[in-house]
């Protein structure tokens, strides 16, 4: 059975239903987004009004992951799929007098998100003006365009598929893949082979992956990602879609953005998650040491299921690394690590889960303390700082720089962004804002591990459920 999910997961910042006149049957309007100081947010006017010109048709209800409607043949299908975004004129073109209909049922099964003007003088919908594929459908693109294709004799790709495994000695999953591929009988579908060590659903899938970990696999280096591409695909623009990492990785043994350079999955989690998107599935409580989840939330798409009880957020990786190690944390909450500030971007999928509540580990420092009023601003309701508490930073040691002008230069900075911040913070951490005002003093999290960690669990349990 296919996962069923809301297709504006991940692009919900910005986006509100509106109500119009005119709106077809199992369709709803949403604001576009506007972007204002890097953030996505609803249109409004000068006197906080919502203030529409133009609307996205959404489906109204949960829609499979991909399933495309009845009537729409294969090579309409291999159309749609071709380009991210078509104008109006285009659609009009491809489907003639079927245009909107056609473009309704693409809505309805999550497939495009169709963009409408909006007749503001009697609040009703207006003329389409372009559709852009969902996030769900754009994540599938190219696997599921190369299944409509043309397909190549099954036997003759497998063959060549052993010839790239031939002699690999390492890494020991892909060198499983050499004997499951053997064992295939003649003749058979092109389908990831039965024992694959990895969790592919889909022969395109699991095809990209395994010829590019060969490639990565004879290399003395760390790629590239559009590098890598280039050498197994024989296209740097190819997408390294959310379902090619995920099996990549599990055939290399190693994280995504581990094992090649400039990736753009940044988020690592741990606990109650489970993630399934089309050709791909990805466990956060059974993946050793974690799981790495598309940056920004922009392209995590699919069906979730979480079983949390609370969402802890850390500034740094080898704390993040600590913390999944402890069982009792885990076990009930999602680790959820961002590179530094980019901890923000995990805000789309917190916004995506069950609300629970939500804790924050960040540095003692003013930095920190930015990270932490970011993060409570876009999620729109407070999280519970931890490890962040005055006396750690009284009784911890202070970071150093490498001389006595950085050191000064520092000091400074933190406290000018101290003192901006105090008065956005919570008591707790505005104590702790005033102390840096004071002092310029910064404790990084690493050094507290050992203060920490042991009553982490603990700490984590008293706060209570939302």
């Amino acid at each position: 059975m296919r996962e069923h999910y809301k297709p504006l997961l991940g692009e919900l910042s910005g986006r509100t239903p509106i109500v119009l006149s005119g709106l077809p049957q199992g369709v709803e309007a949403v604001t576009v987004p506007v972007r204002r100081n890097g953030e996505s947010r609803v249109p409004r006017d000068r006197r906080g009004r919502v203030n529409v010109t133009r609307v996205d048709l959404v489906p109204s209800e949960r829609t499979a992951l991909f399933a495309p409607p009845d009537g729409l043949s294969r090579a309409d299908l291999v159309w749609a799929l071709s380009a991210g975004r078509r104008q109006w004129s285009s659609v009009q073109n491809r489907f003639g007098d079927r245009a909107f209909p056609m473009a309704l049922d693409l809505v309805r099964s999550g497939g495009v998100v169709l963009r409408c003007a909006v007749d503001r003088d009697r609040l009703a919908l207006g003329s389409p003006e372009s559709w852009t594929l969902s996030s769900a459908w754009a994540e599938q693109a190219d696997d599921e365009l190369a299944e409509l294709r043309p397909q190549r004799d099954p036997d003759e790709v497998r063959a060549e598929l052993l010839k790239l495994l031939e002699g690999l000695q390492a890494p020991p999953p892909l060198v499983a893949e050499r004997l499951v591929l053997r064992v295939v009988s003649a003749g058979s579908a092109l389908v990831p082979p039965p024992g694959t060590t990895t969790t592919a659903k889909s022969w395109a899938t699991y095809e990209a992956a395994l010829r590019a970990a060969c490639k990565w696999a004879r290399m003395d280096r760390t790629p590239g990602a559009a590098e890598l591409a280039g050498l197994a695909w024989g296209d740097t623009h190819a997408k390294w879609s959310a379902a090619r990492s995920i099996v990549f990785s599990q055939l290399v043994g190693i994280e995504f953005s581990r094992a090649v350079q400039k990736s753009d999955i940044t988020i690592r989690v741990r606990g109650p998650l489970v993630w399934r998107q089309g050709s791909a599935i990805a466990d956060a409580s059974r993946s050793r040491p974690w799981i790495g989840l598309p940056s920004e939330g922009v392209r995590l798409v699919g069906e979730i299921d979480f079983s949390a009880t609370g969402i802890l957020l850390i500034e740094n990786a080898e704390t993040f690394e600590q913390a999944c190690g402890i069982g009792e944390i885990t076990d009930s909450w999602l680790c959820v690590w961002g590179q530094g500030k980019a901890v923000v971007n995990t805000i789309d999928l917190i916004a995506a889960l069950p609300h629970v509540r939500v804790a924050a580990w960040m540095d003692l420092d003013a930095a920190g303390l930015e990270i932490f009023t970011m993060l409570t601003q876009r999620l729109g309701r407070s999280a519970t700082p931890i490890g962040m508490d005055l006396e750690l930073l009284r009784c911890g040691p202070a970071r150093k720089r490498a001389n006595v002008e950085e050191q000064r230069k520092a000091e400074h900075d933190d406290r000018v962004l101290a003192a901006r911040l105090k008065d956005r913070l919570p008591q707790s951490l505005r104590e702790v804002a005033e102390h840096i005002e004071a002092t310029g003093k910064a404790v990084e999290q690493q050094p507290l591990h050992d203060v920490v960690l042991p009553v982490l669990a603990q700490r984590l349990s008293a706060i209570p459920q939302e």
